[in-house]
């Protein structure tokens, strides 16, 4: 056996076990329930109930904040209504004391 067969099955040994070792691990990382595929998808499960629950939180809120922002937009609408016939019975009385005034007749303040 020359220097290159004898570095060619030291090589190959080498490989061996690493492959070995990386084989002993996965097996050991399943038996012991960490890592692998079955670990990831546990993680994918828990985050999807996760954001599931931050949805329906999300969407709870959102009913909240629009019963709250109709409540002030029928609150702002009664409020204009009322400006709106207030400055109607003032634009009124303006116009009375403006045609009183053309015809010269005193008017009742």
């Amino acid at each position: 056996m020359d220097r290159a067969e004898l570095t060619l099955v030291i090589a190959g040994a080498l490989v061996a076990a690493v492959l070995l070792g990386w084989a002993i691990g996965a097996i050991a990382a399943r038996l012991g329930g960490h890592g692998g595929h079955g670990g990831g998808a546990r993680d994918l499960v828990d985050r999807l109930a996760r954001s599931e629950e931050a949805r329906r939180a999300a969407e709870a809120r959102l009913a909240e904040v629009e019963a709250d922002l109709g409540a002030r937009l029928a609150e702002a609408e009664t409020e204009r209504a009322a400006a709106e016939a207030s400055l109607a019975r003032e634009r009124a009385a303006t116009e009375a004391v403006r045609a009183a005034y053309r015809d010269g007749k005193p008017t009742e303040a």
